[in-house]
């Protein structure tokens, strides 16, 4: 009998949900733990502000404390819920982003092939005068004067080998 594979992936990411409250009493249906505390997390801060606004303007947003308990803080659960910024968690995005920002934008570190550079012990960068190199040892006047076997053309203007045992000739001279 073969070896059998199973493949707990589709488990694993399977979300946590909230159903049993207490021993006696259950939901008659399962809600998703994380849109739910961020649901109660949107409803505290809109009724922070709406309460805020309530105390200087008093008789502003007069009947409106549902939208403000119940349809703002659902359509913001939604939207941090859809949203997925680099395929990640939302939270854990702006958790990145602010050790990126905090640690390394402000500092203003340097990283090359994922490590640290530190450029502040260079006191002083040097620039030399260009300087002309030029070495005459080997040096060759024409291209068909050198040692290497180069191709030559003949008569018709085919390219031929030249043979080691044959004089080499300019092809351009006339």
């Amino acid at each position: 009998m073969g070896r059998l594979v199973f493949n707990y992936r589709k488990a694993m990411r399977e979300p946590k949900k909230i159903q049993q409250l207490t021993e006696n009493y259950s939901l008659p249906f399962a809600v998703e733990l994380i849109p739910a505390i961020n649901y109660f997390i949107f409803v505290g801060l809109c009724f922070g502000f709406w309460y805020g606004v309530r105390m200087i303007f008093p008789h502003a947003f007069d009947n409106s404390y549902v939208i403000v308990i119940f349809g703002i803080p659902f359509f913001l659960t939604m939207l941090v819920t859809k949203i997925k910024p680099e395929g990640k968690n939302i939270y854990i995005y702006f958790f990145d982003f602010a050790k990126y920002y905090f640690f390394i934008k402000l500092p203003q570190k340097k990283y090359c092939n994922d490590r640290k550079i530190d450029l502040s012990n260079e006191k002083q960068i040097e620039f030399r005068k260009l300087v002309k190199v030029v070495d005459y040892s080997n040096e060759t006047k024409n291209a068909y004067e050198g040692n290497t076997q180069e191709f030559a053309v003949n008569k018709n203007g085919r390219r031929v080998g030249v043979l080691p045992n044959k004089k080499q000739f300019d092809s351009y001279a006339k």
